[in-house]
Formats: C-alpha cells, sequence, structure tokens
C-alpha cells in the first residue's frame, strides 16, 4: 500500500519532467530559428546578383558576381561586416534591417583629408585677402570723398544752367526729340548733323528760336565740361555722376533737387556698409582659418549601408552614408555625409 501511495507522486514529477524539458526545447528552437532568420536576411541581401557592368571597378568578369562577393572584396575596406540590426519580432512584423560596414583604410583617407584640409585652408586665405582688399578699397573711397565732392560739383552746376535759363532752354530742346535718352555727347552729335539740322529746321522754323536753342546747347556743354563731371557711368549707381540727373529731362527741376539731396545722405552710409562688409567676410574668414590651423587627424572612416527586407524576402537599399571620425586639436568630431543618391 505504501509503494501504490507514492506511484502518483512519480507520475506527476515524470511529468514536471518532461513539460520542462519540452519547455527548453521549444525555446532553443525559437532561438535558433531567429537567428536562422537574421542569417538568412543576411543572406538574402548578400546573395543579390549584380551584373558585370555594375561590379565595382577591377572586380568585373563574365561570372556573375553576387553583392556579397563585390562589397567584401573592396580594396577600400582594410574590414567588412554583416549584421541585421533588427527582425520581424523586433519591429512589430515591419520589414527587417541589413546593416554592411566597410571600415575604410584610415591611411589612405588621411592622405585624402589632408589634401582637401590644404584646399579649405587656401580657399579661405584667398577669402581674406579678397575681403581686406575690398575693406581698403571702402576706406580709400570715403576718404577721397570723390563722391562728395561730385554732388557738390552737380549741385552748382544745376544752379548755374536753372539761374540762366540755359538748362530749362536745353530741356525744351532735348525733350521729344529723337535723343531724349542720349548722353551729351550724343545730343551734340545729332543737332550738328544735317538730321539734326532738319529737325531744328522743322521744329522751330524760326532762325531766331534756332539760334537760341543752339546756344544754349553749347552752353549748357561748355558749363558741364568745365566741372569735370562725368556724363555716363557704366554703374547703376547715378549718384557716381550726379550730371546725369542735372541733364536728365525726364526729370523735373524739383526731382532733380531731390535726387541730389538724397544722394548726398546715402553716400557716407553706402561707403560704411561697404566696410562693414568686408570686415564681415575678413572676420568669417579668419574664423574659419583658426579652426583649420588645428592639428587634424583622422581617427576612424566607415562607409554604412543598410537594406530593408520584406516579410516576402525582398531588399530594398535603404540608406547609405560614409561616417568620419577626426579629432581636431584635442576634440573628436564626427561627421556623417550622405552621397546624395540611393
Amino acid at each position: 500500500m505504501t509503494g501504490y501511495r507514492q506511484h502518483p507522486i512519480t507520475i506527476r514529477e515524470s511529468a514536471l519532467r518532461i513539460n520542462l524539458k519540452w519547455g527548453w526545447s521549444l525555446s532553443a528552437l525559437l532561438l535558433l530559428a531567429a537567428c536562422d532568420g537574421q542569417q538568412d536576411n543576411v543572406t538574402v541581401v548578400r546573395s543579390q546578383p549584380l551584373s558585370p557592368a555594375s561590379a565595382p571597378s577591377g572586380q568585373a568578369n563574365t561570372k556573375t558576381m553576387t553583392l556579397g562577393e563585390a562589397l567584401d572584396k573592396r580594396p577600400a575596406c582594410d574590414r567588412t561586416v554583416w549584421l541585421q540590426t533588427n527582425n520581424l519580432e523586433q519591429t512589430g512584423g515591419q520589414p527587417a534591417t541589413v546593416e554592411y560596414q566597410c571600415d575604410l583604410s584610415t591611411a589612405q583617407i588621411q592622405v585624402l583629408f589632408s589634401a582637401q584640409w590644404t584646399a579649405w585652408v587656401e580657399r579661405h586665405q584667398r577669402r581674406l585677402a579678397d575681403s581686406e582688399k575690398l575693406k581698403t578699397a571702402a576706406l580709400d573711397k570715403k576718404n577721397s570723398q570723390q563722391t562728395e565732392q561730385a554732388l557738390s560739383t552737380a549741385r552748382w552746376l544745376f544752379d548755374q544752367l536753372q539761374a540762366s535759363g540755359d538748362l530749362a532752354r536745353y530741356r525744351s530742346l532735348v525733350t521729344g526729340s529723337p535723343v531724349q535718352h542720349l548722353r551729351l555727347d550724343g545730343v551734340n552729335a545729332f543737332f550738328a548733323s544735317p538730321e539734326g539740322l532738319s529737325y531744328l529746321a522743322t521744329t522751330l522754323k524760326t532762325k531766331k528760336k534756332i539760334a537760341v536753342a543752339q546756344a544754349a546747347l553749347k552752353a549748357v556743354t561748355q558749363t558741364v565740361t568745365s566741372t569735370g563731371l562725368a556724363t555716363d557711368t557704366k554703374t547703376t549707381d547715378v549718384c557716381q555722376a550726379p550730371a546725369l540727373f542735372v541733364l536728365a529731362v525726364v526729370l523735373t527741376p524739383e526731382e532733380i533737387d531731390e535726387a541730389l539731396s538724397e544722394c548726398d545722405a546715402a553716400v557716407a552710409q553706402r561707403y560704411q556698409t561697404d566696410i562693414d562688409v568686408a570686415e564681415g567676410k575678413a572676420k568669417a574668414a579668419r574664423t574659419m582659418l583658426e579652426t583649420l590651423n588645428a592639428p587634424v587627424t583622422v581617427e576612424g572612416a566607415k562607409e554604412v549601408i543598410t537594406w530593408t527586407v520584406s516579410q516576402s524576402g525582398v531588399p530594398q537599399l535603404s540608406t547609405h552614408v560614409f561616417e568620419l571620425t577626426v579629432n581636431a586639436g584635442g576634440t573628436v568630431r564626427q561627421v556623417t555625409k550622405n552621397p546624395g543618391y540611393r
């Protein structure tokens, strides 16, 4: 009887051991399945075929090469790693991610990086020199007061021609004529030509009126010439050639006076703005040179490519970046660059 009572306990213990054994076996199988799934996704990406034309330089041949073979044999890589960063269970059924890493040769990258660094230094040295030249030119213009003197002379010219009445007669002659928008030398050339003389005879009719108009043109020309003011400019800044305001028949005398006053007010600020802009560019160039003059070494360079693999086992290129780790003056920085294509 005693042995009979103990028998059910033995059965229960055996059942428990069997359940535990099956539980451990099931867990092991699931773990292996997950590892197999991870390995399968990496294999799926690596086994993608490449045509001979798309193989990396120096590796093309008549035999079809896989993506894994091509990427593993790249001379630029000191070491390559393939891994899966997640799986379907971890992402809730979303595509798995496979990553390829290529540790680029630090020695080769250092040579290229040093050459690029030197080019950056030279570029900012040129920018600094150009900015200093611009500042010097702006200071020279400001100190020479050429524009201020020209404006003062133009004001005198305007007042003189206004007082004599020659400006009004000149405006009456030129307004509506074929040379209304020409420079002073063009106006003189036209009215000295047969075509201009014919125009005078047709519009003014009498010899007296023609003589008065010609005298006014001569007086204006002589007075402008005596001032030495330019009657043309290669820039859009008319304040640099203020005589153009005085001779502009499309402006009223009031508008001419206002334009000259505006130039007077703006000229000092214009030079200071040019100086400030040049100083700002020079400061930016100096700041960059201070940064670039620090000793820089490449501590690591890596190319990383990722693919997503859907549940159907179809891989798709996801990201492609270069990661560069540099030590600049004791400060380690990492720069990530996208090549710009996918």
